[in-house]
C-alpha cells in the first residue's frame, strides 16, 4: 500500500473524533491496555513527561521537546490532533515518522486492528509507542487528547513529571459543565509522588488539583516567569513559564534552555499557533472562549485593522466563541472540509445576530484568496477556528 491508501483506509475503517465528532469519542482506557499487549508493550521502559490542558498543552510540549533535543538527548514527541499530515503528531528529534515506518506499522499489525478495532487516536498512540520505543528514546513527551484521566496517553504509572497548563471550559459533554469537573478530569494525570508543574488557573480549578496532589503526595509547581520584559502575547509567556519550570525538573545540563524556550513557537517546530506566514498572514488554532479571548488581546495589542476568515465546528459553543472574536474590518466566514463543521452561511446568520456581518465561503481556501485580494497595505489577515481550518488555510498558502 502506498501512504495515501493507507490514510484512505484508516480514515475509513477507525473512528476519527476530530474529523466526525462526540459519536466517535471513546472513554475508555481498557482499550489502550489491551492494544499495547497486543503490540508487545512497547510503552514498557519509555521515560515519559504527560502534559493535560484545556490550552497551551500543545505549545507546552513542543517548548519542552525542542529543549530537551537540544541538550541531546533522543525526544520523542506525541502531540494532537494534525493540521495536514497525520505523521504530525509523531516526532523524533524534531522530525516526522517516516512514511514507509507509518506504512510498516499500520500494514504488520493489521490482524490487530481487526480484532480490536482501535479508534484513530488509539491506533496512532500505539503506533508513537511503538516507533519511540525501536528508536531508543531517551525521553517521550506526551500530549493528552481531550481529557487526562481516561485519555489514552495515561497509561504511564511513573512519569518523570506532569504539568497541567490551564483550566477552562471545552468538551462539556465529556468532561464536565463546570470548572472543577473539567479540573478532576485533568488532575487524572498526576501520580504519587511524581512532581506536577500547573499554569495560571481559576481558583476552583486550581483548588481541585491542589487537593488531588495531596492525596497523592505530589509536589505542586508554579511556572517560571520570564527573566525579562517581553513583547510576546500574555498567553506565549505563560505557557513559556509552565514549559520552563518543566525543564528545570528534568536532570541535565539546562544551559540552552533559555534559548530555545525564547525561540517561540517557530523555533520549537510549533505550527498553526501564532504561525506567522508572512508579516501580513497570522494563524492561529484558537477556538474555545479562553484560547479566542487570549488570541484576540494579543491581536489588540497589535492594533492592526484586521481581515478575520473563521470556521466552526457544530457541536462546539459557537455562540459563545463568535461574543469572543476581535473585531474586524471585514468578517470572512467559511466551514473546513469536515463533517463535524458549521455551514458556513449558518455561522454567518448566527454571527450577523451578533453584530459581525462579512462575507460567506464555502471552503476555507476560497475565504482566505478573498481576504488576501481584498485586504489593504496596513491590513493583517488571520485564521481562527479550529485545527482544521488552520490547516486547510496552511495547505491553501503552500499551493501558493
Amino acid at each position: 500500500m502506498t501512504y495515501e491508501e493507507v490514510l484512505d483506509w484508516l480514515y475509513r475503517q477507525l473512528p476519527m473524533f476530530q474529523r466526525t465528532g462526540p459519536v466517535r469519542y471513546r472513554i475508555d482506557l481498557q482499550k489502550t491496555h489491551d492494544l499495547c499487549a497486543a503490540l508487545g508493550h512497547p510503552e514498557q521502559g519509555l521515560q515519559v513527561i504527560h502534559i493535560a490542558g484545556t490550552n497551551g498543552k500543545g505549545s507546552v510540549s513542543h517548548a519542552v521537546a525542542a529543549a530537551l533535543t537540544a541538550r541531546g538527548l533522543k525526544t520523542g514527541l506525541y502531540t494532537s490532533p494534525h493540521l495536514e499530515d497525520p505523521r504530525e503528531r509523531i516526532r523524533m528529534d524534531g522530525k516526522m515518522i517516516d512514511e514507509v515506518d507509518f506504512i510498516r506499522f499500520v500494514e504488520v499489525n493489521r490482524p490487530v486492528w481487526d480484532e480490536l478495532v482501535p479508534s484513530f487516536f488509539e491506533l496512532m498512540f500505539c503506533m508513537a509507542l511503538d516507533h519511540f520505543n525501536r528508536s531508543g528514546t531517551d525521553v517521550v513527551v506526551l500530549e493528552t487528547g481531550m481529557g487526562g484521566r481516561l485519555d489514552s496517553t495515561n497509561i504511564f504509572p511513573q512519569p518523570l513529571v506532569t504539568a497541567i497548563t490551564s483550566i477552562g471550559l471545552d468538551h462539556q459533554q465529556f468532561l464536565g459543565d463546570d470548572l472543577r469537573s473539567i479540573a478532576e478530569e485533568k488532575a487524572g494525570i498526576l501520580k504519587e509522588g511524581v512532581p506536577c508543574v500547573v499554569g495560571v488557573m481559576p481558583p476552583e480549578a486550581r483548588s481541585v488539583v491542589l487537593e488531588q496532589s495531596m492525596r497523592l503526595g505530589v509536589e505542586v509547581h508554579d511556572g517560571l516567569p520570564d527573566a525579562q520584559a517581553t513583547n510576546d502575547p500574555r498567553w506565549l509567556q505563560l505557557n513559556r513559564a509552565v514549559a520552563r519550570r518543566i525543564l528545570s525538573l528534568v536532570p541535565g545540563k539546562s544551559e540552552g534552555d533559555e534559548a530555545v524556550l525564547m525561540a517561540g513557537p517557530s523555533g520549537w517546530g510549533l505550527r498553526g499557533r501564532w504561525h506567522w506566514w508572512s508579516e501580513d498572514v497570522l494563524l492561529d488554532c484558537a477556538h474555545n472562549v479562553e484560547g479566542l479571548k487570549a488570541v484576540g488581546k494579543a491581536l489588540n495589542d497589535i492594533g492592526r485593522p484586521l481581515h478575520l476568515v473563521f470556521a466552526a465546528v457544530a457541536d462546539k459553543d459557537v455562540g459563545a466563541a463568535l461574543k469572543c472574536l476581535p473585531d474586524a474590518r471585514k468578517y470572512h466566514w467559511c466551514q473546513a472540509d469536515i463533517p463535524r463543521a458549521m455551514p458556513a452561511q449558518e455561522l454567518a446568520e448566527r454571527a450577523a445576530a451578533l453584530g459581525c456581518k462579512g462575507a460567506v465561503h464555502t471552503t476555507v481556501a476560497a475565504a482566505l484568496k478573498a481576504a488576501i485580494q481584498e485586504r489593504s497595505a496596513d491590513e493583517l489577515i488571520v485564521v481562527l477556528g479550529s485545527v482544521f481550518t488552520v490547516g486547510e488555510a496552511l495547505t491553501a498558502l503552500e499551493g501558493n
